[in-house]
């Protein structure tokens, strides 16, 4: 899970007011500008599962559920984007759905904003596509790392085919050896922005393996 840097609150929405249903928020144009500086400040991955997003697959999560916090329903803090999930089988969509998702309920003990720099250490991706605790967490922290993985059905099977599909693509890339100038084009391709801000999905087992 990549750390976000987030940057300054969007103006309208401290104009909206406080009584607003979120619903009749989503028709505005203070929606859609939101959408975009969140997207951008993501560098257009979805804040939970590192899949690439634009504006038609992708929506405003509040990472403390509307129903546990309303006040923070307009808070640019607990803002995020998030991919749509598929089928709703993993994300914003899915982790606070009782029928998709009963075993799991926001929990603020556990859970773990993905703009907190600590969280990103909480997770180990492997090249089968798989995503686990990280090896040399306390028990407190691998327990926040197996709940998130849980509700945000991290280790669905499509999320998790998505990603041994990336993580074989890039083995295959590279090689058994290979050289500095292909390992530093992997880096450049996979780990940098492009020009217009833009990161390739699933970073963070990117640098996993780049790093090997």
């Amino acid at each position: 899970m990549k750390t976000i840097v987030k940057s300054t609150l969007s103006p309208c929405l401290a104009s909206q007011p406080v009584a607003q249903e979120w619903y009749d928020f989503m028709r505005t144009q203070c929606h859609a500008e939101v959408g975009d500086n969140l997207r951008q400040e993501q560098q257009f991955l979805c804040c939970y599962c590192e899949s690439e997003i634009g504006e038609d697959d992708s929506h405003i999560e509040h990472m403390v559920p509307r129903s546990i916090h309303n006040n923070l329903t307009y808070e640019y803090s607990n803002l995020a984007a998030s991919c749509n999930g598929g089928a709703v089988d993993h994300c914003g969509h899915f982790k606070d759905d009782n029928h998709r998702n009963p075993g799991y309920r926001y929990d603020a003990s556990k859970f773990c904003p993905p703009h907190d720099a600590n969280t990103c250490r909480l997770f180990s991706y492997l090249s089968d596509g798989d995503v686990i605790p990280a090896q040399g967490l306390s028990q407190q922290d691998r327990d926040k790392a197996e709940y998130m993985i849980g509700y945000l059905g991290l280790t669905c099977s499509r999320l998790s085919g998505r990603r041994h599909s990336h993580a074989k693509n890039l083995i295959q890339t590279l090689g058994s050896n290979p050289d500095a100038e292909l390992v530093q084009w992997a880096m450049d391709y996979y780990l940098t922005p492009s020009s217009d801000g833009k990161l390739k999905a699933f970073i963070s087992l990117s640098r996993t393996l780049l790093a090997q």
